[in-house]
């Protein structure tokens, strides 16, 4: 029996295990491993890393001679089985094989970082081979005499680079002595032709478990418990191109894609069907009218009101908009970022799906507006803002990003009547006008009140790559970025309109 099975593993250990020891194992937890190697119930090899891998596992078959030929370390041991099942796996964790006792043990089904293996009950020799498709293995090519870019092209000569010694390459192009460059950008020095990498070749296995039926007692086990990274190393004569694998190996994966320029496809994702609603709970004041007059909004930017809610918080709140429509009116469809349902024959709520959080919840309020079609004057709208649930569970201050609009259409535009908290129709304008400078054109106007809070803001929140441009009092980035410029827009919005909602306090800033 040979197969190929990929295990994942984030320790730097590797192992083999005799099925009927799991218990075992697991209640000791780590106390004594040498118990278990010394009573041929387990196999351990260190390695170099904590390196997920595709590993051939080959039972009671002799190697193929490619197989033969290509190893680069071998660490020896037997295993004794009641009933011939044994695992090979990523470290040696007491959790893992809970996880596989508890999942697949019924059926001997691989698990995650587990595969499994079925053999006739008895003594068994275990030979792991590290292959090229090892840490292990690429370790022990790194570190010979001749650089392992030399040996490849002297033993290949004209040959494309196998896909994982390219990767290999792409981080370490030293060991390419003469052609360093080349490696600096594998994908343009393909596309320029310098440079020949096998797409098409297949993942190279890591490591090769091979079990064959045990005649004699092996020797006393390693003095240090595991097996040595390199024990028994060598290297061929001929460089080792890499035996290819039934199974993919992800990280490979993704740098064929990124050399062929292949974009992995978007997931689907359903139509969102509901929301964490808001509005008919609402805990905050109640509302109240705006002071000095209605303010007017064009429906598309009623998102400025969510992002200016957001400003105001270190954690971006959840909305909900509330539409009473007063005669025909086509809500939106719901996509897969918002919701869209009916809590009566006039009234229609949206809102974001109840996972979405970040910038992603930004992105969102944008969406939901640039879809209202436009909405018969003498319809409601209520809009109202709110803290996600973990926020508020995990004790931050719930007035923070608290905010509810309400009001109805006339002559086209959203005229805001109520609010809560209560505000002052200048307030709320200049508030607007903020948020429709970021949205609108990327810029903020900095005041001379606001400059501290904004020198402190460019200094924690600029990138190397980040400029600024100044126009007068307005300031932007010479390359746009949009996350960037509302990351300096929150301290100067806390700052300037703190007094008129509740805002988080600022880290900080420890070289102002």
């Amino acid at each position: 029996m040979r197969r190929d099975v990929y295990i994942e593993n984030d320790s730097g250990g590797f192992s083999v295990v005799a099925a009927d020891a799991v218990d075992a194992i697991i209640a000791d937890g780590r106390n004594d491993d040498f118990v278990f190697v010394k009573d041929h119930k387990a196999l351990l090899l260190e390695l170099y890393g904590d390196d997920s891998l595709p590993v051939r596992i080959v039972v009671d078959e002799p190697l193929r001679a490619d197989e033969e030929a290509q190893w680069l370390a071998r660490a020896t041991w037997q295993i004794d089985t009641s009933d011939g099942k044994m695992l090979v796996m990523g470290g040696f964790d007491p959790d893992v094989l809970s996880e596989w006792k508890d999942a697949a043990r019924d059926t001997h089904a691989d698990g995650r970082g587990v595969g499994a293996v079925s053999a006739m009950p008895g003594s068994w020799r275990v030979d792991i081979y590290a292959h090229a498709g090892s840490m292990n293995g690429r370790a022990i090519l790194s570190e010979t005499d001749e650089k392992p870019g030399t040996a490849f092209r002297r033993s290949h000569a004209g040959r494309a680079f196998p896909l994982w010694l390219a990767k290999m390459l792409e981080f370490s192009g030293e060991d390419d002595p003469g052609h360093e460059e080349l490696w600096t950008d594998v994908k343009g020095s393909i596309e320029a032709g310098k440079l020949a990498v096998d797409t098409g070749g297949g993942d190279a296995i890591g490591f090769l478990v091979h079990f064959t039926r045990s005649t004699k007692p092996l020797d006393d086990p390693p003095e240090e418990v595991w097996f040595g990274r390199s024990d028994n190393s060598r290297v061929p004569a001929t460089f080792p191109l890499g035996i290819a694998s039934d199974v993919p190996d992800p990280d490979l994966r993704s740098f064929h894609d990124n050399l062929l320029g292949i974009k992995p496809p978007e997931p689907e994702r359903p139509i969102a069907t509901g929301f964490v609603g808001i509005i008919e709970t609402w805990p905050g004041d109640p509302l109240k009218p705006v002071e000095g007059g209605a303010v007017a909004l064009d429906v598309n930017e009623i998102f400025l009101l969510h992002w200016m809610a957001a400003l105001t918080a270190d954690s971006t709140p959840r909305f909900e908009l509330w539409v009473e429509a007063r005669g025909a009116w086509t809500p939106p469809k719901p996509t897969a970022d918002f919701a869209v349902t009916t809590k009566s024959s006039s009234v229609t709520a949206l809102g974001p799906v109840p996972e979405s959080s970040g910038w992603h919840t930004w992105w969102i309020a944008r969406d939901v507006a640039k879809a209202l079609a436009p909405i018969p004057d003498g319809s409601t709208l209520d809009l109202a803002m709110l803290q996600r649930l973990e926020q508020l569970d995990a004790g931050k201050d719930a007035a923070v990003g608290r905010a509810c609009y309400s009001g109805t259409m006339s002559g086209g535009k959203w005229q805001i009547t109520e609010a809560s908290p209560k505000v002052s129709r200048d307030t709320l304008d200049q508030a607007l006008g903020f948020a429709r400078d970021l949205a609108q054109h990327g810029r903020l106007r900095i005041r001379g009140a606001d400059r501290k809070a904004f020198d402190s803001s460019a200094r924690m929140n600029l990138f190397e790559t980040n400029t600024l441009k100044w126009d007068g009092e307005m300031v932007s980035l010479e390359e746009p970025e949009e996350r960037v410029m509302l990351m300096l827009a929150g301290p100067v919005f806390k700052a300037r309109f703190g007094n008129q909602w509740p805002v988080d306090a600022e880290e900080p800033d420890v070289e102002a």
